[in-house]
């Protein structure tokens, strides 16, 4: 097993490709919640710094690459998944915050490939 040992100020290059969503209700069941895909580069922005908050103090060096949707079919319901590629340059705020985000991942989609953190030392 890879036991990561990350120190506080490291700086790591990331990968990470996400199904960046929010959940808003659903004005035809308005007791029900539904996940509505980020289109807007800056909201995925501002949802990879709220998902890295207290694991990272800096990102730097970002590129956001979009990907094509993925659409499915679940219980008799259709959905969609729109997958986006971060790739940067972060620092390490809290370590143990950071081990955490890497065994756990970030946001929904885990099936399907997404919320994979990867960190490596700047070459």
């Amino acid at each position: 097993m890879i036991e990561p040992s990350p120190q506080t100020h490291q700086p790591l290059r990331f990968l990470l490709t996400a199904n960046v969503t929010k959940t808003i209700r659903d004005k035809e069941a308005p007791d029900r919640k539904i996940r509505v895909p980020l289109i807007r580069e800056e909201e995925q922005i501002r949802w990879l710094g709220r998902k890295l908050n207290g694991a990272a103090d800096k990102i730097s060096e970002l590129k956001v690459r979009p990907h094509p949707p993925i659409y499915f079919r679940k219980g008799g319901r259709s959905g969609k998944i729109v997958k986006v590629s971060f790739e940067g340059l972060l620092e390490t705020a809290d370590p143990e915050r950071l081990k955490e985000i890497l065994v756990s991942g970030i946001g929904p989609a885990k099936a399907f490939g997404c919320g994979l953190l990867l960190v490596r030392r700047p070459s």
